[in-house]
Order: C-alpha cells, then sequence, then structure tokens
C-alpha cells in the first residue's frame, strides 16, 4: 500500500512487496501531444442523486489522440441555480487533490458558497478521470480501499537496505496498479483532464465557463486555461499550485512550509498545556518518537500496528488547518504512553476522506504531471539536500517521488510556466501561510499569467476561501460580475 504525502496539496505514493532493485523505464505513451476529434458531445441527461443533487455523465475519449478509440464517463453533478431567473450558467468547481471526488464534496462547497453565487449559478462539480466514479484507477486492494492494512512502508528509509525496501514496495506497488489499470494509467494526467473539461462545458450547452479551483484545482484551471483561453468567463484559483515549479522543488518548498506551521504548532503546545509532552526541543521529541514507532511499532486495535509511517501521514494531515491541532497533540500524547489508536485513525482518515480510491488516483496523476528523476540512486543524495532546508519533512516528501521514478506511464505533463493569452483576467488567491501550496506560488504565477490578480490572505489555513469573510466577498464580486481587485490586496480577516 502506498505511502501518504502531500505532493500538488494533497496524499500520495509509495507501495508494498519485496523486489529486488531495478532501474526501470516506463514503455507506455502519453496522449497529450496530439488530439484527434472525440465523439460527438451530446448534452448532459440529469436524473436525482445523492443529497438533492442532479447527476449525469459525460462521454470523453480514453486517448485523445486516437480517433474512435474506448471511451469513458466522467461522472458529473449539479446544483441547479436557486433563482430561476439566472442566465450565469455553471459555476464549474473543483476542489482539490488530485483524486478527490468532485461529487462526493460539493455539499461541503455549497454550504461555504455565499447565496448569491447559490443564486445565480448552476453549481457544477465532478470527479475527474481515474477518480471513484469515472473509471477509477485501482491498484489490486480489497474492494478498492485506499486504507492499508499493514504497516506504512517507512517513509525516511536510513539506510541501504532500508532504502531498498521501500524502492520494492513501490515496485511491487506501480506493478499492481499496471495489472489492475493499466490501459487507462497513461491518461489520467491533468492535460486529459483539462480536455474533458471543456467536453463538459460544451455538454453543460455554454461558450465559456466560471471556474473555481482549489488547491490541485488551480492547477487543472491553469492547465485549462493555456488550452482553452477563449472558453474563460471567469476563473477564480486559490491555494495556488505553480505549474513551472519542478517535483524536487515542489516538495521542498512544500517541506519548509509544513515545517514553519509545525514549529507554530509546538509554539501553540507549549502555551496551551496540551497533551503532547514535547519537551525542551520538540523537533528532537518528535524525531526521537519516529525512531522508537520504527523500532517497535504501537498496538493500535484491531490487531493493526501505528509505525513511523502512520506518525508523519497523521502530522502532516493535521498541519493543513490550526483546528486540528488538539486532535494532534492527543494523538501524539497517547502515542508517548503507548497508545497508537489515534494516530491510525488520523492516518484512515486522511487516505480515504477525498473517496475510496483517492490515494491510488493521487499517485496515477501525480506521476504524470510532475516528471521526477527515474534513477532510484539519485534519491539518498536528494533526501540530503532537502533535509538541510527542512529536517523533519524534506527527507519525507523527497522519498515519497520515488513512486514516480518507478511508475509504468510516462509523465504527459511538462513544467512550464502558464500565460494564458487570451483568457480574462484570472483572480488568484494564497494563504500567507499555506503549507501545501505555498504563498509564493502565487506570487509566481501572478507574474506568469498574461492578466491576473493576487489577492493574499494573512493566514496559515489551505484554501483562504473557507476561512476568510474578505475572501469570499471578493470572489462573489469578481465571478458574478467580473470586479476584479487590485493586484496585491490582503485581507485580514
Amino acid at each position: 500500500m502506498p505511502v501518504t504525502v502531500v505532493l500538488a496539496g494533497c496524499s500520495g505514493l509509495a507501495g508494498t512487496g519485496p523486489k529486488s532493485i531495478t532501474y526501470r523505464t516506463a514503455t507506455t505513451t502519453s496522449s497529450t501531444t496530439t488530439t484527434a476529434p472525440g465523439p460527438p458531445v451530446a448534452p448532459i441527461v440529469w436524473s436525482p442523486c445523492q443529497q438533492g443533487l442532479q447527476c449525469g455523465s459525460v462521454t470523453v475519449p480514453v486517448d485523445y489522440a486516437k480517433s474512435g478509440g474506448p471511451t469513458i464517463q466522467i461522472a458529473v453533478a449539479e446544483h441547479p441555480a436557486e433563482d430561476p431567473s439566472s442566465d450565469l450558467g455553471p459555476l464549474i468547481i473543483n476542489p482539490g487533490g488530485p483524486g478527490g471526488s468532485g461529487i462526493d464534496d460539493l455539499p461541503n462547497e455549497l454550504s461555504v458558497l455565499t447565496p448569491a453565487l447559490l443564486d445565480d449559478f448552476d453549481i457544477v462539480s465532478f470527479d475527474p478521470r481515474g477518480v471513484d466514479r469515472s473509471a477509477p484507477v485501482t491498484c489490486g486492494e480489497q474492494g478498492g480501499s485506499s486504507v492499508p492494512q499493514g504497516l506504512l512502508p517507512d517513509p525516511v528509509p536510513q539506510t541501504a537496505a532500508a532504502q531498498q525496501a521501500v524502492l520494492a514496495n513501490d515496485e511491487a506497488y506501480a506493478e499492481d496498479c499496471e495489472k489492475a489499470s493499466g490501459n487507462l494509467l497513461p491518461y489520467v494526467g491533468t492535460v486529459d483532464a483539462a480536455r474533458d473539461l471543456d467536453r463538459i462545458r460544451a455538454a453543460l450547452g455554454v461558450s465559456r465557463i466560471t471556474y473555481f479551483g482549489h488547491s490541485y484545482g488551480t492547477l487543472l484551471g491553469l492547465t485549462y486555461a493555456q488550452m482553452f483561453p477563449t472558453h474563460i468567463r471567469a476563473m477564480a484559483l486559490d491555494g495556488v499550485i505553480d505549474p513551472a515549479v519542478s517535483a524536487e522543488q515542489m516538495v521542498t518548498d512544500q517541506a519548509v512550509g509544513f515545517e514553519g506551521v509545525l514549529d507554530q504548532f509546538f509554539d501553540w503546545c507549549a502555551s496551551s498545556g496540551c497533551a503532547w509532552q514535547e519537551g525542551s526541543d520538540p523537533t528532537e521529541t518528535l524525531l526521537q518518537l519516529a525512531s522508537a514507532l520504527r523500532a517497535s511499532p504501537l498496538p493500535a486495535g484491531g490487531g493493526r500496528q501505528a509505525g513511523v509511517g502512520e506518525l508523519y501521514t497523521a502530522v502532516l494531515s493535521a498541519l493543513y488547518v490550526t483546528s486540528t491541532w488538539p486532535q494532534l497533540a492527543t494523538a501524539l500524547g497517547d502515542a508517548q504512553a503507548g497508545n497508537g489508536r489515534p494516530l491510525l485513525s488520523m492516518t484512515d482518515s486522511y487516505d480515504t476522506e477525498n473517496g475510496p480510491n483517492s490515494v491510488d488516483a493521487n499517485n496515477a496523476i501525480n506521476c504524470l504531471d510532475h516528471p521526477v528523476p527515474r534513477d532510484p540512486s539519485l534519491y539518498p543524495q536528494m533526501a540530503s539536500q532537502a533535509a538541510a532546508q527542512a529536517p523533519v519533512f524534506g527527507p519525507v516528501l523527497v522519498w515519497s517521488l520515488l513512486q514516480c521514478a518507478v511508475w509504468p506511464a510516462l509523465p504527459s505533463r511538462t513544467p512550464e510556466p502558464v500565460e494564458a493569452s487570451g483568457a480574462p483576467p484570472i483572480l488568484l488567491v494564497s494563504s500567507s501561510g499555506d503549507p501545501a501550496t505555498p504563498h509564493e506560488w502565487a506570487v509566481s504565477v501572478d507574474h506568469e499569467l498574461a492578466h491576473a490578480s493576487l489577492v493574499t490572505w494573512q493566514g496559515d489555513d489551505h484554501v483562504a476561501y473557507y476561512y476568510s469573510a474578505c475572501v469570499r466577498s471578493i470572489d462573489q464580486a469578481y465571478l458574478l460580475d467580473g470586479t476584479l481587485p487590485a493586484d496585491g490586496t490582503v485581507c485580514s480577516d
């Protein structure tokens, strides 16, 4: 089973099973260099589905380079505009991931969107290709569950033997994915998802879409803007990923960001008298706990255990938002006392919160979107370099990239700046202390785009829209009538 990491704002990579170390070369090819005419786009046939939504599907080619080839269905859901007289059309939302179900998340989006947006837009979301209801990628787990039943592999292998074990796990996991979903693996990247998004636009019967992307959804949005700039009415992106950043730089930036939030957690814990006894050097106390769990995993109930992989996953997952800090403190305190159940519970929740196949889909999409060095012998030095900038999380996130070094499908996206010439001005929103999508990425994208405006929320939580009334007001004005704030606007609520 894969280890959970953070690449591109969500969860991540790894594997299981003993195999010898080999330097593998992927043999599959990408569908993204050419585009053949796909099947005709039919209007979506809506029918009632869960939680009062309407659901339907859109037919898309598996391989956009092959006319007349196999097709798959992209699942779509809609909450119709509450004002029947509205003519603004659809507001399409991608909540992030990659690997997250937009349909499962849609009720959450509806709970935070402003009344004016709910009145005037048909709110639409979808499961991207490879995710949940849309031809899901699976890697052979029982029932397709993302929850591992055994210990996660050590995310920071510290000996040659441990590194060989991680690589063997990654290779075995990749082979399982290829056996279960090999015909789909080359075609689940963001470039093809952007093409799907344009077929959704056509199926909705509109010439231009209004788009709202969070976290990974910003990479999808920027890719769409580069490919289909004239098909956009308005686009708001919150928690911005820089399409030009390399995979190695991406995880290093994230590691530095999470380490900064970890220090804030330590300060909060010291001042609040939390359940975890962090000692005089909390970083060292945490690393000592990691070493102890590496040597001797804790019982976690139901015959399962919590080890060093579960520890790192629980800590990382809790640093996205400050509201989960008390839960993390309790879990660390219980681990100190010999109880691994809370750490395991946090890990399981993180692995499944975005859908039943979210981890497998996350791996498959990330490996197509973010090219990595494919020589495993390079990773110890890469991890050491990252540790110099972020000693706790740098090695964790660098080693997580090894999964893509042995992935059976080649990358289908080239990291490069997006200019989106011909698109309307794009609204960018960034939290100043966001660890998963660091603020400097949004600043870079603001400079890369031909027309953009950047709003900064003074906060640490991931995706500012959920936490800032100021940001929600700015987004509403822009999405409804195109009112763009001055570049460099700051929200401090």
